[in-house]
Order: structure tokens, then sequence, then C-alpha cells
């Protein structure tokens, strides 16, 4: 399968880029330095008292390591880098393949307005585009901080009393769209799950099939992800070896909250999808080598939009600069996930020839481990994978 290369302008990535800043150098090399990397990930691991996982490539070399338990339990088994997790939002970049695909069929037009494809599903007198779900330029609010308001500041009141609660998409757009939105289509940027959540039902509307089978049928079957699956609506867990998805609760007698039985339904298209390290990487691999995309899909997908956050963001693609020596502006594309406890990384160079795709299982919103010695030791890793001097 033939690589095409990209050309983009370096950005920042997601909001990441001060975290890296600070992280070791490199050396020059022609193949992964296992030893390095190794050291990275027990810098990393270090710093969580779960598990993380971890698959480097860079061509024909793989470097696939985990480190610690699948759980917190004193018997809990030691994690392994095929174990699944929930990959959170790096799904946006799979619904994102799968709406290009659409476009290029004729089915629908970028440009489109929602309206004119699910006509009445948001209550507003000028519908966004469908270019601007993928953006998060359409002005949508996110559902999650209004059904969870004290998530962010690590309040589990609300996920405590609702996280196993099953909603139809339709109910999660509802709850979002009861106030007007928070900009004119266009005219801002602003993340939404919420916007995801549409593109799901769109999905559907136009192959006459699930999300889940269409997604089968679209994304994993044809980049050959065999541990990879969106679960059924009213479900709940996970099929097979998995590690344990927690989040920090701040009480000192009980401080991890285990959200294993987190309604799949309320995460959906914008977040669902449960996957391993190895099957995003041939994810994005079959994104940049022309299974999933064209050249010209993929080149759209990458035009980035200015957030006004630091960072910029495509069609459900982000990017990041790492500041690697030789070639400090280099882009790397991909997206960061969070699980609701599981959260992933992943990134990759513009030919494909080199990725990272890290997970680890705590979200820790309580400050047990200093943020920017985690965020040193993230960056450590993630350089170590990507940069080759």
């Amino acid at each position: 399968m033939n690589r095409r290369m990209i050309p983009v302008a370096a950005v920042a990535a997601l909001g990441l880029a001060g975290a890296f800043a600070a992280a070791a150098p490199v050396t020059a090399r022609d193949r992964l330095d296992d030893a390095l990397l190794a050291e990275r990930l027990a810098d990393f691991a270090a710093l969580t008292d779960g598990s993380v996982l971890v698959e480097v490539r860079d061509g024909g070399d793989v470097w696939r390591e985990a480190a610690g338990l699948r759980g917190i339990e004193d018997d809990a088994r030691p994690a392994r880098p095929g174990d699944r997790v929930r990959i959170g939002s790096v799904t946006k970049s799979m619904i994102a393949a799968v709406v290009l695909q659409l476009d290029g069929e004729g089915a629908l037009d970028l440009d489109d307005p929602v309206g004119d494809h699910l006509p009445g599903l948001l209550p507003y007198e000028e519908d966004p585009t469908i270019r601007q779900l993928l953006q998060h330029t359409s002005g949508l609010r996110d559902w999650v901080p209004i059904a969870y308001p004290g998530l962010a500041e690590g309040d589990l009141t609300e996920v405590r009393e609702g996280y196993r609660t099953h909603y139809e998409p339709e109910e999660l757009i509802d709850l979002a769209t009861r106030e007007p939105l928070l900009f004119d289509p266009g005219d801002g940027w602003a993340y939404a799950n919420t916007g995801y959540t549409v593109l799901g039902l769109l999905i559907e509307e136009h192959t006459g099939r699930s999300l889940g089978r269409a997604l089968d049928e679209r994304v994993f079957e044809p980049a050959g992800l065999d541990r990879t699956y969106l679960p059924r609506p009213h479900t709940t867990g996970f099929r097979g070896p998995h590690a344990v998805p927690y989040l920090t609760t701040g009480d000192p007698a009980d401080p991890y909250f285990d959200a294993t039985d987190v309604a799949n339904s309320q995460l959906g298209a914008s977040g669902g999808v449960v996957s391993t390290v190895r099957d995003v990487n041939d994810f994005y691999d079959a994104l940049t080598d022309g299974t999933l995309l064209t050249a010209d899909q993929l080149a759209e997908a990458v035009r980035f939009t200015d957030t006004g956050e630091g960072f910029q963001y495509g069609l459900g693609l982000g990017g990041i600069a790492l500041g690697c020596p030789g070639d400090p502006e280099e882009v790397f594309i991909g997206h960061v996930g969070d699980g609701i406890g599981h959260q992933t990384q992943t990134f990759h160079s513009l030919d494909g020839d080199r990725q990272i795709t890290v997970s680890w299982s705590i979200d820790d919103k309580h400050g047990h481990h200093d943020p920017a010695a985690f965020g040193q030791a993230l960056g450590g890793l993630l350089t170590a994978g990507l940069c080759r001097s």
C-alpha cells in the first residue's frame, strides 16, 4: 500500500504542548531504542497506580509493552499489551473516516446542513454543517458537563448517580440543545461530544446499519482490527481481558471509583469504541496508507482550523509538534481519548511510518501525582517513540 505525505503547518496538539517542553531529548537513531523506551515507560508508570499499555512502531520495527496490574486489587493480574481499553475520543477519528467515505460516495456533502439529512433533529434556526460538527465549530454545547457538572473538578456525585443510565442518542442531543448555541455555526470553536453523537445518527441514516455494524464494515474489518468493537448500546463493561478503568475520588478512605460498568450508550459515537494499543496503531496506519481514505480525503481531514486555545483541529484529527531535535516543527496526527477512567493518547507521522499509542487506566482528577512531572514523563515517552533525532 502506498504511503503519501501531506504538507501541513506545525501545530500544537490538543492542549498538550506545554507538557512536553521539559521532556528529555532523544539521540539520533535509525531504529527504535528499546532500552530508552523501557526507561521512559518505567518513569511514566511510576506516576500512576494502574496499568500502562503502549505500542511504538518505526517502519517494520515494533516495541510493545505493559506495566502495572490490570486492577488495583492485591490479587490483580499483571497487565498485558493486548488488554482492551475504552479509547474514548479516539473514536472520533473513526467516525470521521466513515463520514468522509460517505462524502466520497456522494451520499452527503460535508458542507450540507445537518437538517438536510436529519430534519428536525436540532432545534435551531440555522443548522450547523456536517463539516462544522466534525471540526467542533458547530456551536453545539457538550452534553457531558451538563449531565456531570462536577466531573471536571473531580466531584463524582453525578457520576455515581448516573453512570449506568442508558440514553438514546436523541436524548443526549436533547440534553445539550435545550439552551441556545454557544455561537453561530462557524463563528467559533468549542469541543462538543454532542456533534459526534449527531454524526453517529447520520451514519446510521445513510448506511442503513447500526453504528456498530457500520464501523465493523467500513473501518474495523478493512483495517484488520480484530480486537476492536463498539459495544451494543444497552450493555455495560467489556468483552475479554481488559484494564480496569478508574477515576480518583479525592477520598483517602476510598480513593478509586471503578468505572467498568458505565453505560456504553453514553459514550457511543463520541467515545465508545473498545480497542487495544495495537489495533489503534493499525487503524491510523490504515487511515494514512490509502486503505480507509484516499489521499485527497486525508488531506481534507488534516486541513486544520484554529481553535483559539493553543492547538488546531481538523476532521476528527488533531496534530502535535513535539519539538523533535532535527525537525522541531514536524507534525504528528492523532487524538487523545478519555474513556471514563481509561486515558489514551495516539500520535503518528504523516507518512504512517512512526506511531505510538499509550493508554493508562486511572484518570487522576485529584493531583495524586504532580501534573508537571506526569506531563514530562508522558512527553518523554512520546518523544522516545516518535522522534528520530
